[in-house]
Parts: C-alpha cells; sequence; structure tokens
C-alpha cells in the first residue's frame, strides 16, 4: 500500500534526464579515483574534495525526477484499486442517500465523492508517468557550472558516487562564465574530461558576475565545516 513508501528507497536510482543531457555529462562522478583524491568514508569527506577543486553550491530542498520502481508502482495501483473498489462505491451510495434529504448535505456529499475519485486519478496518474519528484539531501547534493550548463549532483550511498540528477541551461553566459572556468580545468585534471571552453561574454558590469543560482544559502566552506 501507499503508506509502506514513506521511507522506502529503490534499490537502483534512475534519475530523469533528457537525452542529450546523458551523451553530454557524465552519469556518476566517483570522486575516490580522482587524480590526488583518497579513498572517502563518507559524502561528507567526498563534498570536502568537491569544495576543494570545483566552483560548487550545495543546494538546500533541491527537488529532481527519478522513476518509479516495481515495488512502488505495485504497492500505488494497490493503493488507488482499493480506494476504487471500497470506498468509491461507499461514497456514491452516501450521495444518492444525502440527496433526498436537503441542498447543503448533497453539496458536502458530492465534495466527499469527488475527492475521493481525485485521489484515485492522482494516484494512476503517477503510475502513468512513472516517475516521482524528489527532495535532494543538501548534504549529499552539490551545483556546478559546466559547458553552459547548471548540473546537480547527488550522492548515491550504494555507488559510493555522486550521479548527475539533474541538468538545465543557462542562456546567460555572463552569470556562467566566471564560475565554469576552474570546473572545466578540475574535470579535465580530475578524471580527464574535456569540455568546451564558453566564450567569454561582454562585461556587463561586475555586480552578480560570479553568482550560482541558489542565492542565500551557505558557502561551501560553512557546509563543510558543519558536517563531520
Amino acid at each position: 500500500m501507499y503508506a509502506d513508501l514513506s521511507n522506502y528507497v529503490p534499490a537502483e536510482i534512475e534519475y530523469i534526464l533528457e537525452e542529450h543531457v546523458k551523451e553530454i555529462f557524465p552519469a556518476q562522478l566517483d570522486f575516490s579515483t580522482a587524480k590526488g583524491a583518497k579513498k572517502f568514508k563518507n559524502s561528507a569527506d567526498a563534498l570536502k574534495f568537491v569544495a576543494d577543486n570545483l566552483v560548487a553550491t550545495f543546494p538546500t530542498g533541491e527537488t529532481v525526477m527519478r522513476k518509479l520502481d516495481d515495488f512502488e508502482i505495485r504497492n500505488i495501483r494497490e493503493e488507488y484499486c482499493v480506494m476504487q473498489e471500497n470506498e468509491v462505491p461507499k461514497r456514491k451510495q452516501n450521495l444518492e442517500e444525502t440527496l433526498e434529504e436537503i441542498k447543503l448535505m448533497k453539496k458536502r456529499a458530492e465534495q466527499a465523492y469527488d475527492s475521493i475519485l481525485e485521489e484515485v486519478a492522482r494516484y494512476a496518474a503517477e503510475v502513468k508517468r512513472g516517475t516521482r519528484e524528489v527532495k535532494l539531501s543538501s548534504k549529499d547534493t552539490f551545483c556546478i557550472a559546466l559547458a553552459g550548463y547548471y548540473l546537480i549532483y547527488t550522492y548515491d550511498k550504494k555507488k559510493n558516487a555522486f550521479v548527475l540528477a539533474k541538468a538545465f541551461e543557462v542562456s546567460d553566459h555572463q552569470e556562467l562564465w566566471a564560475n565554469e572556468e576552474k570546473n572545466r580545468e578540475a574535470m579535465m585534471t580530475l578524471f580527464g574530461l574535456e569540455f568546451p571552453e564558453t566564450p567569454k561574454p561582454e562585461e556587463k558590469g561586475a555586480e552578480g558576475d560570479n553568482d550560482l543560482p541558489f542565492a542565500g544559502e551557505d558557502e561551501v566552506e560553512n557546509e563543510n565545516g558543519d558536517e563531520e
């Protein structure tokens, strides 16, 4: 049932990414294999390495989409099937009985009937989409600018590596340029991965040139200082 999914995490997590993004960027970054890196005990150690070698932010509450696995689909389908079989007929009967009384009770019963149908439809739609929006832990997630994109990587405990969970292109290269140069060089140094250099844009002013897209969040040093 749906309640069984409250703390469930699939054995294999597959985030929803556009095909061209998959072709351009690495699906995961295992920093333990990077040049100059040591074996990390946990994601906090790995994120400290990220902070030392990349220009990154550590977003709080970032949401991404992942695919439902078979266990989740079975439980969600079971939930709405039970509702459809048991609850919908009961509420419809209640509606019909209420209609005979007063208009106000009719209105309340219609709302109850509509609510269960909407809930069934919501679960059915979730199964049909086959995806779910998930909120990433700020302790296990970082964002970097690279090749005209902002890339969200999050730590996968089972893989002991950071996997690409989200990527979005940024048209304003004025914002990207100052941040991605070090990242581009670091990807070559650490992983031997080459990315095209973003042309330096015309200067628009000093203000805001080095901002990544998560204003108001703690700096990298603060994040790493809090995590042990």
